[in-house]
């Protein structure tokens, strides 16, 4: 499907995700590599942890929920703090960039008010509407704390 044939919701929403993943991208790409795995009073998860965790959940619902692409998800492993070399964050983001991209390019109108397939238990019998818009939140209320950790710990770095 012709992306400029998607209903206009659809659009808004792939933009978003698509466009927020990229700030993510940067948040990574900003961080120095010796803060990249920390976090700090307050930020239980460092940038590594929050852009894994993301990138996992969008790659779950979206690309393998809605679009069967078979991604198996490993969320426990997403906080588990081992370090990941900083071309397997960005390479992740790009992944789930792709897989947000190919499957809501996919999907039509009628879709969207389907139910969820396997949602949590707190959304179940949601539309895939809602939950990505609800994913779309998720994804930038993680971004927003990715970017404020980095701020914070670079500043107490360079205030050492």
């Amino acid at each position: 499907m012709n992306q400029l044939d998607l209903p206009p919701d659809l659009q808004h929403v792939r933009h978003i995700l698509t466009r927020d993943l990229g700030a993510l991208a940067q948040e990574v790409e900003a961080t120095p590599d010796n803060l990249l795995w920390r976090g700090a009073p307050g930020f239980p998860n460092s940038v590594g942890t929050l852009a894994i965790h993301l990138c996992g959940n969008l790659r779950h619902f979206i690309g393998h929920e809605i679009g069967g692409d078979g991604f198996v998800r490993g969320r426990n492993a997403e906080f588990s703090g081992d370090p990941l070399p900083r071309a397997t964050l960005l390479t992740e983001i790009e992944a789930a960039q792709n897989a947000v991209d190919s499957t809501l390019s996919a999907l039509t109108a009628e879709q969207l008010d389907e139910p969820m397939p396997n949602p949590p238990p707190h959304h179940q019998g949601r539309s895939i509407r809602f939950f990505l818009m609800q994913l779309s939140c998720h994804l930038s209320r993680h971004t927003g704390q990715a970017n404020a950790l980095r701020r914070i710990l670079t500043a107490q770095q360079n205030q050492s």
